[in-house]
C-alpha cells in the first residue's frame, strides 16, 4: 500500500500528462521513501511562487546556501503530503497563514540536478511547484524569517527576474508567470 505522501505525489503527477519529467516522477513516487529524512539523496520538495497578478511582479531573493535567485521553497518531511509542506514551509519561510484553497492545485513540476557535494548529500530534488496570489501592497512577511535563508528578496516584474535568475527550472516558472499575466 502507497503511503500518503506518494499516493498525493502519483495524483499531481497525472495534472501534468504532458510534461517531460512525469514519468519520473510518477516513478519515483513508487520507489517510496520520498523525504529527505527517509532518503538524503534524491527526494520531494515544494515551492512556494509568490506573485501580484495586477502588478504583474513575482517574489523572489537571492538565497544563501546555493547562491542563485529562486523562489522560497523547502523540502516535505516524512508523512507530509505536498500541501501539508507547503503550509508549513509558508510559515517557516514568510511567517503568515494563508488558506490552501486560495493556491489552489500546483502548477510545474521539475527536477533539479544538485551537485554540491562538499555541502549536501543529495543529488536531486523532485520539485512540485506552487504559484501564490498576493498582493504586494498587502504582503508583509517575516524579514527575521526570510534573512535565515535570503541576502535579500523583494518584488521584481518578470525582466528583472529573468536578469536576476540563472537556474533554469526557476526560468521555467518565470515562463509561465509570464503566461498567466498575458
Amino acid at each position: 500500500m502507497k503511503d500518503r505522501t506518494a499516493e498525493r505525489t502519483t495524483q499531481i503527477a497525472s495534472i501534468f500528462p504532458t510534461s517531460p519529467v512525469t514519468e519520473e516522477f510518477i516513478g519515483r513516487a513508487g520507489e517510496g521513501q520520498l523525504t529527505r529524512d527517509e532518503n538524503p539523496y534524491t527526494h520531494l520538495c515544494v515551492y512556494f511562487a509568490g506573485y501580484d497578478k495586477e502588478i504583474k511582479k513575482v517574489f523572489i531573493g537571492h538565497h544563501k546556501k546555493s547562491g542563485l535567485w529562486l523562489f522560497n521553497g523547502g523540502h516535505i518531511d516524512e508523512g507530509e503530503t505536498p500541501e501539508e509542506a507547503l503550509e508549513r514551509e509558508i510559515g517557516e519561510e514568510w511567517g503568515v497563514k494563508i488558506k490552501l484553497e486560495d493556491i489552489g492545485e500546483p502548477k510545474l513540476l521539475t527536477i533539479t540536478p544538485i551537485n554540491n557535494p562538499t555541502k549536501q548529500k543529495c543529488t536531486k530534488h523532485f520539485d512540485i511547484w506552487f504559484f501564490v496570489p498576493l498582493s504586494e501592497t498587502e504582503f508583509k512577511p517575516d524579514q527575521l524569517l526570510l534573512e535565515t535563508e535570503f541576502h535579500t528578496t523583494g518584488w521584481k516584474s518578470i525582466d528583472e527576474a529573468r536578469e536576476l535568475i540563472t537556474d533554469p527550472n526557476t526560468l521555467l516558472a518565470i515562463d509561465e508567470f509570464e503566461k498567466l499575466f498575458n
